[in-house]
């Protein structure tokens, strides 16, 4: 196997199933990284609103996720869905929109308190809201 398809076997197989219909499980399982991305953001705001956390961890790991939720946004936008499931799939994306856009004024904003003070609640109810999604 040459390089090239080897490294397109591997993209594959890191970035997981993001191509095909949307069914039930693959709404569960994406309900379930959005609401990780939330609630993993949402404990990095309470350590950047307490001053536990440094500037360049944060920038980089908030960029991560929201990178990785923007990702899940654009692939629920387009995916076709399983019958029944398209409204929630859809607001999934959304939410998943909202949180790369959070982490994205986190990772703006890696060391100021107060922004991340008003992160931490939004993000804490995004996760929540995907995983009453993912139900």
């Amino acid at each position: 196997m040459n390089r090239g398809a080897l490294a397109l076997v591997l993209v594959l197989a890191l970035s997981g199933c993001n191509g095909g219909t949307v069914d039930e499980h693959a709404l569960k399982r994406d309900s379930e990284k959005v609401g990780s991305l939330a609630s993993e953001g949402s404990l990095l705001a309470n350590d950047v609103s307490k001053g536990a956390s440094t500037k360049y961890f944060v920038r980089v790991h908030a960029k991560e996720m929201s990178q990785a939720a923007s990702d899940l946004q654009n692939a629920l936008a387009i995916r076709p869905t399983s019958p029944g499931i398209k409204r929630d799939v859809r607001k999934l994306s959304k939410l998943a929109g909202k949180v790369s856009e959070e982490l994205e004024r986190l990772h703006l904003h890696p060391t100021d308190r107060g922004v991340a003070a008003s992160l931490k609640e939004p993000l804490k109810a995004d996760a929540d809201a995907a995983d009453q999604l993912g139900k």
